[in-house]
């Protein structure tokens, strides 16, 4: 019997890496050749043009099997294939005594995997225009790529975890923000002991990096957050519109941090913020996601008033819109990822808006199965989608981000009976873009509940639309507008004077965000 069984499970670990191996495209597989080189020999890395090649070499040195897939968890994590993990059977391949999943990708391998993430095709040819004079012009030809000129710079002995200068000095002249990535990384590892300074000195030793670091891969569903007193991730966005506008924003979320590093503010010589450009042929698409009709949840009355203003305030402003109704957990990553096969060349920017249920992980689809705000947010990087490189995504989303609700200063005066408001719930820990040029509007701050009245529709949704109407014609910045909104919506409350609400924007823009006044007058409520 127990034979039986192990051949089961044999079938069922092998079924699963070959799910793994037809999910993922050849260009995913050489992502994965480059992350596993401290952990398998180049020369055996050379031949490896499929996913499965590369799991029998690691199952060879025993570093995958069926008692032990950590390997294979980390890898999709590092390459962001969180969809396909999350249609795995990872956990019964998972050590069953206690063991904690040590990383196995050392943080200096991950941290040229997120630079080559990051880079543009003509920043590629800029990097290797500056290497002609180090490299041979056969290892610069026009299909190799940023991993390949990694390793080459590796085995010419100009690159490895102590020996970052020569990167770092190309980084610069090509993206200037990127190199503070850089320092961060040796920064963090000088402050995790992967560097000795001398006193005084300044002589760096190195100490050679170990499979000790903290703790990365802690759940199988929440791969992406730090939910431990003093760790943020370091992904965090700015929070409030504050940071830019100089208007004030409340900041509730103690667990949050502004990364001002991450953040490249493009100014002028007299120092004011400079506007993404609004001269493109269209505005750009508005993709409206909708959800009303859940199988159990409470149907969300209202939201179809939320969805006509908003259908009406971004036509108004130039855009496209595009509109998906009662969207299951799979339908709304279809609609992102149909949004960025869109051509956006000659658009401006885009707009995703999200009327749904809201949990602590994520959205909630209609089939109430959740879709983290990472996510929702992943499909438009510059990387998945070109034509938006460099501009700016706009998201705003109506959905709660916990059940607690937000008391107001003083007692209630009316029955509760009389209250027709209605709660969302149903926060996004893991709702942070890795990207820059994000704008993130919450309808409220984490842990805590929004509110929707079934006459009127949000609180949120509707004040955004308002003010927009406003605030447009008059010249100002989005973070302008959302700060007006945080001030309009953080006064409202229910009939009893208990519930209170407080919208929140986190973003990486990097210029401010002025939509041009429309010539005609803004629709009617």
């Amino acid at each position: 019997m127990t034979s039986n069984t192990e051949k089961e499970m044999e079938l069922k670990f092998q079924r699963m890496l070959f799910k793994v191996q037809e999910s993922l495209t050849g260009d995913e597989v050489q992502d994965l050749v480059f992350l596993c080189s401290d952990l398998l020999s180049l020369k055996d890395l050379s031949t490896v043009t499929s996913a499965g090649q590369l799991f029998t070499l690691l199952e060879n040195r025993a570093l995958l099997s069926i008692e032990d897939a950590s390997l294979l968890l980390e890898l999709l994590s590092i390459i962001k294939r969180k969809s396909l993990i999350r249609s795995l059977t990872l956990d019964e391949f998972m050590p069953t005594d206690g063991t904690t999943y040590s990383q196995q990708i050392s943080p200096y391998r991950q941290l040229l995997y997120e630079l080559s993430e990051s880079i543009c095709e003509q920043d590629l040819k800029n990097i290797k225009f500056l290497l002609l004079k180090t490299l041979s012009r056969k290892k610069l030809e026009r299909d190799t790529t940023l991993l390949q000129l990694f390793l080459e710079m590796e085995k010419e002995d100009l690159l490895d975890e102590n020996k970052l200068e020569n990167l770092q000095k190309i980084i610069a002249e090509i993206n200037p923000s990127l190199e503070k990535r850089i320092t961060q990384y040796k920064t963090e590892r000088y402050e995790s002991g992967g560097m000795l300074i001398a006193q005084e000195i300044g002589d760096i030793t190195p100490v050679p990096y170990t499979h000790t670091s903290p703790q990365v891969l802690t759940s199988l569903t929440s791969l992406t957050s730090v939910d431990v007193e003093g760790e943020v991730d370091r992904l965090s966005l700015t929070e409030g519109a504050a940071a830019i506008s100089g208007d004030q924003s409340q900041h509730v979320d103690s667990h949050s941090v502004i990364e001002n590093e991450n953040l490249d503010l493009t100014v002028t010589e007299n120092g004011d913020i400079q506007q993404y450009e609004m001269k493109g042929d269209r505005r750009g698409f508005c993709l409206i996601i909708n959800n009303c009709n859940f199988k159990s949840l409470r149907r969300r009355e209202g939201t179809d008033i939320d969805e006509g203003s908003l259908k009406g305030v971004f036509k108004w402003l130039g855009f496209e819109v595009l509109t998906k109704q009662d969207c299951s957990s799979h339908q709304i990553l279809q609609a992102l990822r149909d949004l960025a096969a869109r051509d956006h060349t000659r658009a401006d920017c885009v707009v995703c808006c999200v009327l749904s249920h809201g949990r602590a992980e994520g959205i909630v689809g209609v089939d109430e199965k959740i879709v983290t705000y990472r996510e929702l947010i992943e499909n438009l990087t510059s990387n998945q989608c070109r034509s938006l490189f460099k501009k700016p995504k706009l998201f705003f989303i109506q959905a709660c981000r916990g059940t607690d609700n937000q008391p107001a200063a003083f007692p209630p005066i009316f029955s509760k009976d009389e209250d027709t408001t209605v709660s969302d719930a149903a926060v996004p820990r893991d709702s942070i873009p890795e990207r820059a040029d994000y704008l993130l509007a919450m309808s409220t701050v984490p842990h805590y509940a929004s509110y929707r009245e079934p006459e009127k529709g949000t609180w949120f949704i509707q004040s955004l639309c308002r003010n927009l109407k406003l605030l447009v014609p008059r010249g100002s910045d989005l973070l302008t507008i959302l700060t007006k909104v945080n001030s309009d919506v953080s006064k409202k409350t229910d009939k009893s004077g208990v519930k209170k609400q407080m919208p929140q924007p986190e973003f990486t823009l990097t210029k401010r965000v002025v939509f041009p006044p429309p010539k005609t007058p803004p629709p009617l409520p």
